[in-house]
């Protein structure tokens, strides 16, 4: 409809009407009747609501005025799914409690224990909820204290009032009508404009919920015939019908007024009913769930929403299960997403129970969605649509009344988490206490949960395979283990958590025979016999018994309830029922980790591994374990012990002398074992199901703490946490600080960086450390064995116990917490454990295959059975004691010195006499001081020793020793023992020659020999490799590996390899091994080359400094910075000016080196040969492998060195004096500086012997320009005319000088930005090879530039670069440096150090003239006696003034320092260069330190340059008539300023002094950087995307994914940023993991996080959302590594880039 033709009042005349009471009531209903009610275009609705809603003002207008009337208590601000959210454990009371960054940012959580999450169901705001959380942690804005606002004016509502009825009228209808087109209306104008208006705060919130929840106007808007004509009430009818009805579960609810089943009340009586019908049957459609939960801030609306929702919460329980036949369901979350907004709130929760049945509505949908009506049971006779099964633990009889019912773990409502909505929303109401113990004392309540438990009781079961290894292996274990930690467990923290010690003991005793009846009608719906189980099926899933376990711990420690009160302790029998299944599950753990299911696959190794995880023992093993720790107490212990040793199959294997087990002696022996541990663990060691103690903190701290230095994350974790509504975690943190050491993060040589960890007080391995609490802890005994390294290690550092022997686990002596519990000693008392244990014993004697770890696990035993043995009247010695197969009683210490026979032997043993036979065999060579030892020790009766630290000798003899204190009889036996043992030593010492004995004492002598000398071999061994991988055994840098790390490898051209080590001296042959054939140079044809990476690099064009006033006037610079690329642009602008043609001025100033190559090797050879071999193998499939090195390598190759898999690129040719021709013979009868002219005069450029290392060498250079990024120096697409020479050599010279420019700069940055460390440690240098390499395809000799040095006749040659006569820039103008390489490569190759020198020196005098001219030039000196310098002075004075150049300069700086010191400061940067040539060339120890600032006149001593008295670097000349040469420089100089004076101005500038490349500025707290950065809009689509990445180079934002219509545009922007910031290397902070991510032109790869929390540890990806600081040691070594271009050595796993660009990003995470 055209609403234009149809209004008659405008919003003007609207607003006015409503604000004065003059409007006409027909018009006013002729406006509603034409645009709403009669008006069912959606467009058309929009604009009108739009357009009048506001009044006299636009929408946008309106909603910003009202928001400044919000005086909403509570935020509520509603977010979806991704979005990131705060949790403060230490604010809130709830523990679904989250707040959005907006409010916490607003607030005080400084201190508190919070973490950042990203929502997983989305959320809303609880901040100003003081039923949710504490006041203390409400925003400013929020909660009672808020700032008040001022009453709404009537204007500005008064329209809004009138028409937001009408708006929700219409989106219903929009919503009925949505019924034909089977679409909901989710993302029309209308849900839009009504989120608009509830975005605009409580004010226009009120209007909409008194719309929503106004029973009246529901009732005329439904009742009106014409409205409903017009509104099309048809369509509701139709669909209300259609709504599914769920009715309560009958023992929940009783009403009187119905004969049948109560079914929930769906009626609709307001707007918000129906607008929750229609989003019910529509899935909850996001938009729309949104809107709801925008307005619950207002409170009476909760509660009627709360009142609806409850009320259709059936029929969503019920679509649940109907949308899980679908691939994918939305309604889980979005569920999850309303509930908890209303369940967290305890004043919600409790009205809801009170008056909509919560209780009641939850347990009925839950128990429908897992017991289905009796009627949908008949209907669905396929059994793949049940989700319970006949139990397979069940034995089904004829005579069977019922048969036992599972959950089927592989059922589709299992598999898609489709119950879970419903059991968070249970598990939440339990939260509240009032709730919880409402359940708990409601018997019908509770039992019904409990028969819902019963459910879950031993499902998932395995059945051990014991032919052919399991094929499948099923994935719905963890399904299983999700089902009892989410349901069971989390359910029942939540109820013992609520268990004050105020409560009723009777209503915990209640409570607990409750669940012991579930159990006993669960093994009755079993039909289950004790003597008829299958004894190889295995469940760990047994929710009944370990709330029963939960709940007797928590009333016997809580509420000092005697256990006789709710166990039936006088029915054995039913005792053992209880205890056979918890038993099975501990054997059948015990069995997987002894590999008995081998078979089964490695699924039964992870649910056992699960089992005893951290996170779910507490809640399972623990559990268990605890509840055979009660029943032992009340069964009879002979009867307990021989059923466990039945359960651990070894009762037949160690007293049947028939054995019959299908397991094999590996098998048996490990679970002997295991046997052991059990028995250790049930009498001495603590389960921790206790909700939040200190006392079981402690021991699981120092537990896990023992194995080896943990992250805090790591102590954490390992700690189990039963509770989910656990306090903060301070107690974590002041426990950590008693029992542990902080280790700060640090930076290790090579760069690897170490993250913060805790380790154990020694003194704790002494006290506190618990063998057995750590073995029952590890699931792996490597773990246990690293504990008791640890700990022996601490023993023997302290001296605590010397022994040549293992030292032996210090088992602790147990001490109950609870009188109660102390009877699990009960056991000990056992005659079946005494011989059992004598049994142990005589195996370890008899039996090789019987470890130690038995034998101290068994000793351990007797110990405690000893300690707890009842003292008896002594009694007379039985010298013919009778025998026996068995021990008659259970006195341990009558068990102790009676005779048995053991299984299959005739001879007879006692415990004593095996200890002491256990003693020979451990001890034979002391054995008789032994026996003497102990016999002193007996004689004295106040012999105690309470340490539990020693080897087998000091525990074997310690149990004697307690056993004869103990008991007379024991040790008149014990006495007797040792009598018969001494005379039968003497009978066989008479027997035994003296020389025997010797003789064995001569072979252990020996034996100790050979074994040193063996080490001391190996010793030497390591010694030598070590001196061959690295000749300075202090090499080492950070970032770089240590075969680059040799200082002298410039002076003597060392190259290492793994086997040998030869030296390059220029006068020797060089004689290298190649790393794959093991060949030498020479005794292979093939050129041989070192394995090297060569990357483009624009490190030094990023070198910047910061310009002063006179600067930037002199540059006519409009900023104060400036980078060195820039500034030379503007140099070589200058010379193009005055030379008049850019080629020139290439030579006058070479800066190729801003963009050129760093060549890097690890320092291993190749043979060319070989390396093709090695790529072919690769590579079989590319044909260009096969003829590689017509170049070498072909291009684009990339490799990993065969020694030491670094990544490389490049074959760098290795040549020596013996590989060259036309050598030139340096004359012994010459001076330095003669040889050097001579050698210009007649120059000789030396040629490779063979053809072959000849292309070598020219495959190598030209490889190197080909990567170069200014291609145009070499392309001849770009044709320059050159008087008599062509200009490819021109800039083959050019690329030669910048290529090893480039080397020295980026040596220079890392000295200059580089930590400070040793001055060996500094990165290993390849220049003189390089130096070489490019000397040898070097085409010039620059004879016409030495004559303008020196001043000495040097006719020119064709090797010259430009004509005679051709116009130069003057020298006074041009780079000293391009200067000082241009001569090096014409001079010869052989450069000896003095020649060197002479040339640095004849490149000073330029240096030294160019800077003294900008002294004058830029500041006055007239009237200054400078003693040396007058004659310089006065000279340059006058050309200065006679060019006019220093009349046009605006100001003059004012003379600082010294007018020598700014002239040799001037100078540092030549100095600095020239010092690292020579250092590399000739290996002279340079005075230059990385990390401080090298000394001027130190670096010119190192130079030899020529030094006044004042310490002066001054020129110094070698032609007679020295001042006619500086004049000459000078008059060129006076022409080029005349001529060109601006240029000249520039270029006389004295050169600022430019700083390495750094990082952007980033904040120091990673919260900040986060709500920076998170979220990058895309220019393009304008969509919004959270994977960023932040480049640290020049600040700009990439993405890391992007959405599908911008990915081209992307993918382009980010491809032109790796061109710019790329090389070396791109370095990106990936923000959503917090890692750095290193970009490369074809890969990526992860760093480390620059961002630690408090105890120094990284989160990546923020799992732990803890906040993280900055750490600068980390940024530091990022800059060395980007510097130094050694991310290759630090990052082991590269990746390449998708079509989608980065998509690997979380592979490492």
């Amino acid at each position: 409809m055209d609403t234009t033709n149809s209004i008659n009042l405008t919003p003007e005349q609207l607003e006015t009407g409503l604000i004065n009471g003059t409007l006409d009531k027909l018009a006013l209903e002729n406006l509603l009747t034409n645009n709403i009610h009669e008006n069912e275009n959606i467009d058309a609705l929009s604009q009108f609501f739009i357009q009048y809603i506001p009044g006299n003002r636009t929408m946008d207008e309106f909603i910003k005025q009202i928001q400044e009337y919000n005086n909403a208590q509570i935020c509520g601000l509603v977010w979806n799914a991704n979005v990131i959210a705060y949790r403060c454990k230490t604010c809130s009371i709830s523990p679904c409690m989250s707040i959005c960054a907006q409010c916490f940012q607003n607030g005080n959580h400084e201190g508190h224990n919070y973490n950042m999450f990203r929502s997983q169901a989305g959320g809303a705001c609880d901040c100003g909820d003081s039923s949710v959380m504490h006041e203390f942690g409400f925003c400013r804005f929020h909660g009672e204290d808020r700032p008040q606002m001022q009453t709404v004016p009537r204007n500005l509502i008064c329209c809004a009032e009138l028409l937001i009825p009408h708006l929700l009228k219409v989106f219903i209808r929009a919503l009925r009508m949505s019924q034909v087109s089977g679409d909901i209306v989710t993302e029309q104008k209308l849900l839009e404009i009504l989120n608009q208006l509830s975005n605009g705060g409580s004010a226009l919130q009120l209007y909409i919920t008194n719309a929503l929840t106004d029973r009246t106007l529901y009732e005329e808007f439904t009742s009106d015939l014409s409205m409903n004509r017009m509104y099309h009430n048809e369509f509701l009818t139709g669909e209300y019908s259609n709504l599914p009805v769920t009715f309560f579960v009958e023992s929940l609810i009783n009403d009187s007024s119905s004969d049948g089943l109560v079914p929930f009340d769906t009626s609709l009586r307001t707007m918000l009913d129906e607008i929750m019908m229609w989003c019910v049957t529509a899935n909850l459609p996001e938009d729309l769930v949104r809107f709801l939960l925008s307005l619950l801030p207002d409170f009476n609306f909760k509660l009627t929403f709360t009142e609806t929702f409850l009320r259709f919460y059936g029929v969503i329980a019920q679509h649940l299960v109907e949308e899980s036949l679908h691939e994918q369901s939305e309604i889980p979350p979005r569920l999850v997403h309303i509930s908890v907004q209303l369940f967290s709130s305890n004043i919600i929760a409790e009205y809801a129970m009170e008056k909509c049945h919560l209780i009641e509505v939850i347990l009925s949908c839950i128990w429908h969605m897992f017991v289905p009506a009796l009627e949908q049971d008949k209907q669905d006779d396929d059994d793949d649509e049940n989700i319970l099964k006949i139990h397979p633990l069940a034995s089904i009889t004829d005579d069977s009344s019922a048969t036992g019912m599972v959950v089927d773990v592989e059922h589709r409502l299992i598999v898609k988490n489709v119950y879970w909505p419903l059991l968070s929303d249970f598990v939440n109401i339990l939260s509240q206490e009032k709730i919880a113990l409402i359940i708990l004392e409601n018997k019908r309540y509770f039992n019904l949960w409990l028969r819902f438990l019963t459910l879950f009781q031993g499902m998932n079961i395995n059945e051990r395979i014991l032919n052919e290894h399991v094929e499948y292996e099923p994935q719905a274990y963890m399904y299983a283990f999700t089902i009892e930690l989410e349901i069971s467990a989390a359910a029942m923290w939540c109820f013992v958590n609520h268990l004050k010690p105020t409560y009723s003991s009777d209503n915990v005793i209640s409570i607990i025979k409750q669940i012991i009846d579930s159990i006993n009608d669960w093994l009755q719906s079993l039909n289950f016999q004790l003597n008829n189980t299958d004894h190889w099926k295995l469940s760990f899933h047994l929710p009944l018994h370990r709330y029963l376990s939960v709940f007797a711990y928590n009333a016997i420690y809580k509420f000092n309830i005697d256990p006789a009160l709710f166990l039936p302790i006088h029915d054995q029998n039913t005792l053992l029922n209880f205890m056979f299944h918890p038993l099975r599950t501990i054997c059948g753990y015990y069995e997987v980790l002894s590999n008995i299911w081998l078979r089964n696959g490695q699924q039964v190794m992870i649910q056992a591994k699960t089992y005893a995880k951290s996170a779910f023992l507490s809640s399972m093993h623990d559990a268990d374990l605890f509840l055979l720790q009660l029943l032992s107490c009340y069964i009879e212990p002979n009867i307990f012990i021989e059923t466990l040793l039945s359960k651990f199959h070894v009762y037949s294997w160690l007293f049947d002398s028939n054995n019959t087990s299908n397991l094999d002696q590996g098998h048996q022996i490990a679970m002997l074992e295991s046997t052991l541990i059990a028995l250790c663990a049930i009498v001495g060691f603590q389960p921790n199901i206790a909700v939040r103690e200190s006392r079981r903190i402690r021991p699981e701290m120092i537990a896990t703490l023992s194995v080896a230095d943990r992250l805090y994350s790591e102590v954490e974790e390992n700690v189990p946490d039963p509770s989910p509504m656990s306090a903060n975690r301070k107690e974590i943190e002041t426990i950590l600080e008693e029992v542990s050491v902080f280790q700060t993060p640090s930076v290790e040589l090579m760069g690897h960086l170490q993250q913060g960890k805790y380790t154990i007080k020694g003194t704790l391995f002494e006290t506190d450390y618990d063998p057995l609490h750590v073995l029952i802890r590890c699931t792996k005994r490597a773990h246990f064995q690293n504990s008791l390294e640890r700990f022996t290690n601490y023993v023997k550092h302290e001296g605590l116990f010397k022994s040549d022997y293992p030292i032996w686990p210090p088992f602790r002596i147990p001490k109950y917490d609870h009188p109660q519990m102390s009877n699990v000693q009960n056991i000990l008392q056992s005659s079946v454990l005494h011989h059992f244990l004598f049994l142990c014993l005589n195996a370890y004697l008899k039996d090789k295959t019987i470890t130690e770890n038995i034998l101290y696990f068994t000793i351990y035993l007797l110990e405690l059975s000893i300690l707890n043995g009842k003292e008896t009247s002594p009694m007379t010695t039985d010298v013919n004691p009778e025998e026996t197969l068995t021990f008659k009683t259970n006195d341990i210490f009558q068990n102790m010195h009676t005779l048995l026979t053991p299984p299959n032997e005739n001879e007879t043993e006692s415990i004593i006499t095996l200890l002491f036979k256990i003693l020979h065999k451990q001890r034979s060579n002391d054995f008789i001081g032994i026996i003497n030892n102990i016999s002193i020790q007996l004689k004295t009766s106040n012999y105690k020793n309470s340490s539990r630290i020693g080897d087998g000798y000091y525990f074997l003899t310690n149990i004697l020793h307690l056993s004869s204190q103990m008991n007379e009889q024991c040790r008149l036996i014990i006495e007797q023992e040792i009598e018969k043992l001494k005379t039968q030593y003497q009978q066989r010492q008479s027997t035994n020659t003296k020389l025997s004995d010797l003789t064995a004492e001569q072979k252990r002598q020996r034996a100790k020999n050979r074994q040193q000398k063996l080490l001391a071999e190996i010793a030497q061994s390591q010694k030598k490799f070590i001196s061959q991988q690295n000749p300075d055994e202090h090499a080492m840098h950070i970032g770089t590996p240590p075969s680059l790390t040799n200082d002298n490898f410039s002076m003597e051209q060392a190259m290492t390899t793994t086997t040998a080590h030869t030296t390059i001296v220029m006068e020797h042959s060089i004689d290298y091994e190649c790393c794959v054939c093991r060949l030498t140079k020479s005794d292979s044809q093939s050129p041989i080359g070192l394995i090297g990476t060569s990357c483009l690099s624009l490190l030094p064009s990023l070198e910047f400094t910061q310009l002063d006033e006179y600067e930037q006037k002199i540059l006519s610079y409009n900023s104060n910075k400036i980078t060195l690329e820039a500034y030379l642009h503007l140099t070589k602008q200058c010379l193009t000016t005055i030379s008049g043609h850019p080629y020139i001025a290439n030579y006058c100033q070479n800066d190729h080196h801003l963009r050129s190559l760093l060549i890097q090797s690890c320092g291993h050879s190749i043979h060319v040969d070989c390396l093709s071999s090695y790529l072919k193998a690769l590579h079989p499939n590319q044909e260009s492998v096969e003829q590689p090195f017509n170049n070498v390598l072909p291009s684009n190759t990339n490799f990993r060195c065969p020694l030491c898999r670094q990544s490389a690129n490049t074959l760098i040719p290795l040549f020596d004096h013996n590989d060259y021709l036309n050598t030139q013979i340096n004359p012994i009868d010459l001076t330095p500086i003669e040889r050097l002219h001579q050698s210009m005069i007649n120059p000789i450029r030396p040629k490779l012997k063979r053809v072959f290392d000849d292309r070598c060498l020219l495959a190598f250079l030209s490889g190197l320009a080909a990567k170069c990024v200014s291609n145009e120096q070499l392309s001849p697409d770009n044709p320059i005319s050159l008087p008599n020479h062509q200009s490819m050599k021109q800039r083959a010279a050019e690329f030669d000088c910048g290529t090893l420019r480039a080397q020295l700069v980026h040596e220079q940055l890392f000295y200059e930005s580089a930590n400070r460390i040793d001055q060996k440690n500094i990165r290993k240098s390849f220049y003189k090879i390089l130096h070489d390499l490019h000397h040898l395809g070097y085409s010039f000799h620059h004879q016409h530039l030495w004559q303008e040095l020196t001043g000495l006749q040097c006719p020119t040659t064709t090797a010259e670069v430009f004509h005679p006569e051709q116009t130069l820039a003057p020298v006074l103008l041009r780079d000293s440096i391009t200067i000082l390489l241009q001569l090096l490569m014409s001079a010869p190759i052989n450069l000896t150090c003095d020649e060197f020198d002479i040339i640095v020196q004849i490149v000073f005098n330029i240096e030294f003239f160019k800077n003294l001219l900008s002294i004058i030039i830029e500041q006055s000196a007239e009237n200054t006696d400078l003693g040396d310098l007058n004659i310089f002075m006065h000279l340059v004075t006058k050309y200065v003034k006679e060019s006019g150049i220093n009349e046009q300069l605006p100001i003059k700086r004012t003379m600082g320092n010294s007018f020598e010191s700014q002239l040799m400061n001037s100078c540092l940067d030549f100095f600095k260069i020239t010092s690292l040539i020579k250092y590399r060339l000739y290996g002279k120890e340079m005075p230059w330190i990385t990390g401080e600032e090298p000394s001027v006149l130190a670096l010119a001593n190192f130079l030899n340059l020529n030094l006044n008295l004042n310490g002066l670097a001054m020129p110094q000349w070698y032609c007679n008539e020295p001042v006619i040469l500086f004049t000459k420089w000078l008059k060129e100089f006076q022409n080029s300023a005349q001529q060109h004076s601006i240029a000249t101005k520039i270029l006389c500038l004295k050169r600022p002094h430019f700083s390495p490349p750094i990082f952007i500025d980033i904040p120091a707290k990673y919260d900040d950087v986060f709500h920076l950065f998170n979220e990058y809009r895309c220019e393009y689509c304008k969509k919004v995307s959270s994977d960023t990445l932040l480049c640290l180079i020049c600040g700009e934002v990439h993405l890391k994914r992007w959405h599908p219509l911008c990915c081209v545009q992307q993918r382009q922007r980010f491809t032109e940023h790796l061109g710019k910031c790329g090389h070396p290397a791109a370095v990106f902070l990936d923000i959503p993991t917090t890692l750095i991510t290193i970009c490369l032109n074809e890969s990526y790869g992860y760093w480390h996080s620059l961002y630690l929390d408090q105890h120094g540890e990284e989160d990546p990806k923020l799992k732990r959302g803890k906040t993280l600081y900055l750490d600068s040691k980390r940024l530091a070594v990022l800059r060395t590594l980007w510097l130094t271009a050694t991310f290759d050595y630090q990052i082991q796993n590269w990746f390449s880039y998708n079509p989608l660009m980065i998509s690997h990003f979380d592979v490492l995470l």
